[in-house]
C-alpha cells in the first residue's frame, strides 16, 4: 500500500513543468538542443541537431503511437539537415530544463545507424534501433532521482566499437509514478542527429519504436511505490544492452 507521502508526492509531481533538452555537450562543446520556450516562435524556425518539437513539453502515454520514437509529433518532424559530430567512445550529455524529483524511472538510451542522410531519416520504420545503456533503480535510489540531482543532466558513452556514420541517438526517461495503473506511465524521448567517427566495425540493430514496447511489459505497468524489493527487481523495457559495443 502507497503511503501517504508517496501519495502527496506524486500529485505534487503532477503539477511539476516537464522536462525537454535546451542543449547538449559534446566534450567540453555545447551545442543548443530544442528549446520548447523560445525556438518554436522562431521565425525561421533554428536549425537544430535535437530533433525539434512543437511548443509541447508533454509526455507520450501511448508506447505503441509513432510519436513513441522521437518526440511529439516525430511523424511530421521536419528536416534537420545537420548533425553533431562525436567520436566513437566519447560522451554526450543532455542538459534537461527541469526534471522534478519522485517522477520515478529507468533512464535509457538506444541508438539507430541512419538509413540514408539523418534529417530524412524517422527511424519509426523497420528494427534499425539498438539499445546501448541503461539505469533503474539501485542503492535506494531511481535514475530518474539521480538525474534530477545532477542538475537535469545525464551523460550517455558513445560505444566505441560501432561503426563510424550517421545516427540518430535515442535517449529516454520513463516517469512512472502513475504507472501501476495501465496507460499511466509517461514516456519523454529525444533523439539527436550524431556522426560518429572513429569505432569498430559493428553494425547493431534489432529493435523498433514503435514496436519495442508495450502498454503491458513489467517495466512500463509498474507500481514504484511497492517498496525497495520490488524497485530492486525492476527491469527496463526494450531488453538488455546491447552486448559487445564496449
Amino acid at each position: 500500500m502507497r503511503s501517504i507521502s508517496a501519495v502527496l508526492l506524486s500529485l505534487a509531481c503532477l503539477v511539476n513543468a516537464h522536462g525537454y533538452v535546451p542543449q547538449i555537450k559534446i566534450g567540453n562543446t555545447y551545442i543548443p538542443g530544442w528549446d520548447v520556450s523560445k525556438d518554436p516562435y522562431a521565425n525561421p524556425a533554428p536549425v537544430r541537431v535535437v530533433r525539434r518539437t512543437p511548443n509541447d513539453s508533454g509526455f507520450i502515454s501511448n508506447p505503441t503511437s509513432q510519436d513513441i520514437t522521437c518526440s511529439i509529433g516525430n511523424s511530421n518532424l521536419p528536416a534537420q539537415p545537420i548533425t553533431a559530430t562525436v567520436a566513437a567512445g566519447q560522451t554526450v550529455t543532455f542538459l534537461w530544463n527541469t526534471w522534478p524529483l519522485g517522477h520515478y524511472g529507468p533512464m535509457i538510451n538506444y541508438m539507430a545507424r541512419c538509413s540514408g542522410s539523418c534529417s530524412s531519416f524517422k527511424g519509426n520504420t523497420g528494427t534499425p534501433w539498438f539499445k546501448i545503456s541503461q539505469e533503474t533503480y539501485a542503492n535506494g535510489e531511481w535514475a530518474s532521482d539521480k538525474f534530477a540531482k545532477n542538475n537535469h543532466s545525464w551523460t550517455v558513452t558513445i560505444p566505441p566499437k560501432i561503426a563510424a556514420g550517421d545516427y540518430l541517438l535515442r535517449h529516454e526517461t520513463i516517469a512512472l509514478h502513475g504507472a501501476s495503473n495501465p496507460g499511466g506511465a509517461q514516456f519523454y524521448p529525444v533523439c539527436v542527429q550524431l556522426t560518429v567517427t572513429g569505432g569498430g566495425s559493428l553494425n547493431p540493430s534489432g529493435l523498433a519504436f514503435p514496436g519495442a514496447y508495450s502498454a503491458t511489459d513489467k517495466g512500463i505497468l509498474f507500481n514504484p511505490y511497492q517498496g525497495d524489493a520490488a524497485n530492486q527487481a525492476y527491469v527496463a523495457p526494450g531488453g538488455p544492452v546491447t552486448s559487445g559495443l564496449f
